[in-house]
């Protein structure tokens, strides 16, 4: 068994290496097909060295396909030349043999033997006339015909017949015995009677052989394959060729479908010729080779193909060797990142010990360098000083005018890479001193001693200016809130999405009472505070001192902390306003969580300082609209409160048609309560009775003091006629109602109630208000304690 396992791990292993061996692969692939994984020699040596192959290529095929469309335009031309020669010794042919033909229709003895048909006298001419004609010509193959006029039947020729017929004058080229022969044809006329016709003929091989043709040029005489007889769609062979370019050529059907062909270095056109009636009958292939041509195309291909080639490589060895020096600069500056990051600053690039202290003998004590000589006056860079700050103290500024002009910056200037290995060290050291400075600020502003005495990180940094950026938004968002319970959705917001706390609370600390006021809470169903906390504000402990309180390091430190100590932390945070707390923001944290939790309590605590002056502006600002729109004795509302709120309601109460109670209710005989018994009695007539009135009335109802002891209600949206009930029943209670004097002393008083309706009695709230005042004063003249509802007959006044 184990030796089994054994042979089978053996067979696994190498499945495994070669599985390992097709993943590197793999990602070898896709190392190359993904551009954002190259390295910095692949994106710049092996991508530029491959595009310079391939532009090499494409510069050989570009000048390889222009110098073959010039040798194809030059042959091209060449070939319409030679077609020209040739179509001009076929015409010159015909001529010649028109001429001859009409001079031999013109003389009397073959015009006499034509209109006798004497044979013998006609051959007897035309023999020798034809050896004179081929010796003077030089072309053994001319040939005359002669036929009668009334020649038919079989051999006789039909263009010779057509002649005769029609008295024309005839000329083209075709097919006798399988060569394409020239002929031309004329009548011979015997007065204005056809006596009969001569036809001469001559080979066309001869009468093109003359022609000098260059090497390179060729013709080949091709005819139908079929025979004498030609058809549209016959082939095409070839009967004789000339010139040294006339052998291996297209084939002929080709040249017919294409116009110019090529076989090879042969270029080919054919030039086809028709008969007397315009049909084609046999033609000429003209040829051209270009094989000169084509090797001085190739030995302009090889001259610019090493020229290319050339560059190609001197461009790349050049830029291998700039590549290479800033990889080895890359990889420096990575070294020096990596260590900066880590707060390692000690990590820089070489660079000389140049000094201007040495070159230009300064004693500048107040110069920054003169003090620390491990600066340089321009600050290690090659243009001009990274901090003018320190610039004004340069002694040699006034002399030079500006750093490019001193001896010092002459001396240490460099290429950009240099000047970058110089701005990167200075970098170094300003980004050390920088970061010093930021963690006693961030200890400073934070409130917090963690970053005393320690450089943080740039990640630290970057949390804490992306924090502060998000309490800052906060803060401007909190510019615009309109009550209380704005401040605290948004804080309930910032406490869950930023901080992810899910268990919060919030509470405030009312002054009049020592009471605690829950104002937020994620989790109503399982309060984190105890009752004793709610009732009495000196049993919260943040509270009392004023100061965070925490139950991780101490799980008894409060004693209402409510929570179970082995899975959560409680952390309670309070909020100071005005000098004192003011509230408490309190929460739940896991306890794995807690150590980051812990290092975000600053940041906490700021979002509730921002908070805690918007919340204290608020409490005033309800404090003073409260006393400004309430009567300070009664706490009903008062006039100034009943002229902002008629602005609105009226337009509404009239656009939805309600009906609005107005009830006017006067205390009877008020005066003898102040008189007799003091006006401190008189106040606490005036309390009972707005508690009597206030538990008649709706809570959507409005109660207010129009006047010393007199009261307003306005009852919304009532069915019309049921004030007076409304009114009636306030009467009635009032009356029945003993009022407790504060000396312990009771008494029955009485109140008269004026009843008017809008927009039944008045089209105005303001005028339904008047006429209740007036059916009030009916009331009282009409022997109080009474309810009278307005008529019209109460108000005979146009004004009001």
């Amino acid at each position: 068994m184990e030796e089994s396992k054994a042979a089978n791990g053996l067979k696994a292993a190498p499945k495994a290496e070669r599985r390992r061996g097709a993943g590197s692969a793999v990602q070898r692939a896709l190392r190359m097909v993904d551009p954002g994984r190259w390295s910095l020699k692949g994106r710049f040596l092996y991508v530029t060295g491959a595009l310079l192959i391939l532009g090499n290529f494409i510069l050989i095929g570009y000048l390889h396909v222009i110098l073959e469309d010039n040798i194809a335009r030059t042959a091209a031309d060449r070939l319409h030349l030679l077609r020209e020669v040739t179509t001009g010794e076929v015409r010159r042919m015909q001529d010649t043999l028109h001429a001859q033909a009409l001079a031999l229709a013109e003389v009397q003895p073959v015009q006499r033997a034509l209109e006798e048909y004497d044979q013998a006298a006609l051959r007897a001419f035309l023999v020798p006339y034809e050896n004179k004609i081929r010796h003077g010509l030089r072309a053994a193959s001319v040939e005359f015909r002669l036929s009668p006029a009334d020649a038919r039947g079989e051999g006789v020729d039909p263009v010779a017949e057509r002649v005769g017929r029609e008295r024309a004058l005839v000329a083209g080229v075709r097919v006798e015995h399988g060569q394409p022969v020239v002929y031309t044809a004329v009548p011979v006329l015997a007065g204005s009677r056809v006596a009969g016709v001569v036809v001469a003929l001559a080979s066309l091989r001869e009468a093109l052989a003359g022609t000098i043709l260059p090497p390179e040029y060729g013709l080949a005489l091709v005819v139908p394959e079929g025979g004498d007889a030609p058809a549209p769609d016959q082939g095409l062979a070839v009967t004789a060729t000339l010139g040294g370019a006339g052998r291996d050529l297209p084939a002929p059907q080709a040249l017919r479908a294409h116009g110019v062909a090529r076989k090879g270095q042969v270029y080919a056109t054919l030039v086809e010729l028709a008969d007397s009636e315009g049909q084609p009958t046999a033609g000429v292939v003209v040829s051209y080779n270009a094989s000169l041509l084509g090797q001085s195309k190739w030995n302009r291909i090889n001259l610019f193909a090493w020229f290319f080639i050339g560059g190609a490589l001197v461009l790349w060895f050049v830029l291998y060797a700039n590549v290479t020096r800033i990889e080895r600069f890359f990889n420096r500056l990575k070294k020096i990142i990596i260590s900066s990051h880590s707060n390692y600053f000690g990590e820089r690039f070489e660079a000389d010990h140049l000094h201007c202290l040495d070159v230009m003998h300064c004693h500048n004590e107040e110069c920054p360098v003169y003090q620390n000589p491990s600066l340089v006056c321009y600050l290690e860079t090659g243009s001009e000083a990274i901090s003018p700050r320190w610039r004004d103290t340069c002694i040699f500024l006034n002399k030079y005018d500006s750093c490019k002009a001193c001896p010092v910056y002459a001396m240490r200037r460099g290429d950009e890479l240099t000047e970058m290995r110089n701005v990167v060290n200075t970098k170094m050291r300003l980004w050390s001193n920088f970061l010093g400075r930021v963690g006693h600020l961030m200890a400073y502003v934070l409130r917090s001693q963690e970053h005393t005495g320690r450089m943080p990180s740039l990640d630290e940094i970057s949390d804490r200016l992306e924090e502060m950026a998000k309490l800052t938004f906060f803060s401007r968002d909190l510019q615009g809130v309109l009550d209380k319970e704005e401040v605290h959705a948004q804080l309930g917001h910032v406490f869950a999405d930023h901080f992810n706390l899910r268990r919060l609370m919030l509470y405030e600390v009312r002054a009049d009472d020592g009471t605690v006021e829950v104002v937020l809470d994620t989790m109503p169903d399982q309060p984190l505070c105890r009752e004793a906390v709610l009732r009495n504000v000196e049993a919260c402990r943040a509270c009392r001192t004023a100061e965070d309180v925490v139950s991780f390091y101490n799980p008894v430190l409060c004693p209402h902390f409510n929570c179970d100590q082995d899975k959560d932390v409680r952390c309670c945070l309070p909020m100071v306003m005005g000098g004192k707390v003011g509230g408490v923001a309190t929460f739940l944290a896991p306890r794995r969580e807690w150590e980051g939790l812990r290092k975000q309590l600053p940041i906490l605590r700021k979002y509730l300082d921002e908070a805690a002056p918007v919340l204290s502006s608020l409490r005033l600002l309800m404090l003073s609209k409260e006393q400004a729109l309430h009567d300070p004795l009664t706490r009903c509302h008062n006039r100034r409160f009943l002229d902002e709120f008629i602005t609105t309601f009226e337009p509404l109460a009239d656009r939805e048609n309600r009906t609005t109670g107005l009830l006017m209710c006067d205390i009877d005989y008020f005066k003898q309560v102040n008189d007799e018994y003091g006006h401190e009695a008189g106040d606490a007539v005036l309390k009972q009775l707005v508690t009597i009135i206030q538990a008649t009335i709706r809570k959507t109802d409005l109660l207010v003091r129009y006047g010393g002891e007199e009261f307003l209600a306005l009852l919304q949206n009532v069915e019309p006629g049921t004030s007076e009930r409304v009114a009636e029943k306030i009467r009635a209670t009032v009356e029945q109602t003993a009022l407790r004097l504060p000396g312990g002393t009771t008494i029955r008083k009485t109140v008269s109630v004026g009843v008017a309706e809008f927009p039944q009695d008045a089209p105005g709230m303001y005028k339904a208000i008047k006429f209740a005042d007036v059916a009030l004063y009916e009331a009282k003249r009409s022997g109080r304690n009474k309810v009278m509802r307005f008529a019209p007959g109460m108000w005979t006044e146009q004004e009001y």
